[in-house]
C-alpha cells in the first residue's frame, strides 16, 4: 500500500469531525516519544541514568558528637538513716560499762592467779590435816561425817579469799601473774565491792561454772562477779 493512500484516510476523518486514535498535538517536553527511541546511543543513554537513579547514595562519614553525660547527684550520706537519728549519730556498738581506759585482763591470766591461789589453799588443806593426824585423830569416811569434812574444805577457800578482801588487797596468785583488781571508774575498789566479789565468786562457781564461762561471750570479757562487783583485774 502506497504511503499517500494510508495518510488519506486519517485526513479524511478529521476533517469529518470524527475523533483519532492518536492526537497529533505536541507531546509534553518532558515525555519522551517511544518513537524516538530507536538509536542504539539514545538507549544507553536511559540505561546510564536509570542505573544513577537506583545507585544507592553513599555513607555519609562523619564525626559523630557524644553528648557528655551527666553525672548522677551524689545522695547525701545521711539519707536512708532513721529520722531519730543525726548525721553525727551513727548505729555504735553498746555502750560498755566499763568507763575507763584500764583493759580488762587475758583470761590466760586469770586462770593462771586462780591456779597459783588454789595450790596455795590446797597446801592450806594438807597442813590442816596433817596437824590433825599428828595429833592423834583419825578420819572415818562415815555418809555421817562426810558433809562434815566437805564443810570444813569448802572454809578454806572461803577464808582464804575473805582474808584478802578484809586486807583490801589482792590475792598472791594475781600478784605474781601481774595483774589488779580494779572497778570501773579505775580505782581501787573500796570493800563493799571486794564482798560483793566474793559472793559473785560463790554464785558464779555454785551455777555449775557458768559465771566464769560467761567471760568468753561478754562483750567486754566480764563475769558475773565482775559484773555484780563492779570491779575487773587488769594488769599493771
Amino acid at each position: 500500500m502506497d504511503e499517500a493512500e494510508e495518510v488519506q484516510p486519517e485526513k479524511k476523518a478529521s476533517e469529518a469531525g470524527q475523533p483519532q486514535l492518536f492526537s497529533n498535538t505536541a507531546a509534553d517536553p518532558r515525555v519522551i516519544p517511544f518513537d524516538s527511541l530507536t538509536t542504539p546511543a539514545e538507549r544507553e543513554s536511559i540505561r546510564a541514568r536509570a542505573a544513577d537513579l537506583l545507585r544507592p547514595e553513599p555513607v555519609k562519614s562523619g564525626k559523630v558528637e557524644v553528648r557528655p553525660t551527666r553525672r548522677r547527684k551524689s545522695r547525701p550520706s545521711h539519707q536512708g538513716q532513721l529520722e531519730f537519728l543525726t548525721p553525727e549519730q551513727g548505729v555504735h556498738r553498746p555502750q560498755s560499762s566499763i568507763l575507763c581506759d584500764a583493759p580488762v585482763a587475758p583470761s590466760a591470766l586469770r586462770v593462771e592467779a586462780a591456779a597459783i591461789d588454789a595450790v596455795l589453799m590446797a597446801i592450806g588443806c594438807l597442813f590442816g590435816i596433817g596437824l590433825f593426824a599428828y595429833a592423834g585423830g583419825h578420819f572415818s569416811f562415815d555418809k555421817h561425817l562426810l558433809p562434815f569434812f566437805a564443810l570444813a574444805l569448802l572454809a578454806v577457800p572461803v577464808f582464804y579469799k575473805a582474808l584478802w578482801a578484809l586486807a583490801g588487797q589482792d590475792t598472791i596468785g594475781m600478784k605474781y601473774a601481774g595483774i589488779q583488781l580494779v572497778d570501773f571508774d579505775g580505782h581501787p575498789p573500796s570493800l563493799e565491792r571486794r564482798y560483793q566479789r566474793l559472793f559473785g565468786c560463790f554464785i558464779s562457781l555454785l551455777a555449775a561454772g557458768m559465771g566464769m564461762i560467761w567471760s568468753l561471750v561478754d562483750e567486754d570479757g566480764l563475769t558475773w562477779h565482775d559484773h555484780m562487783s563492779g570491779t575487773f583485774p587488769t594488769i599493771f
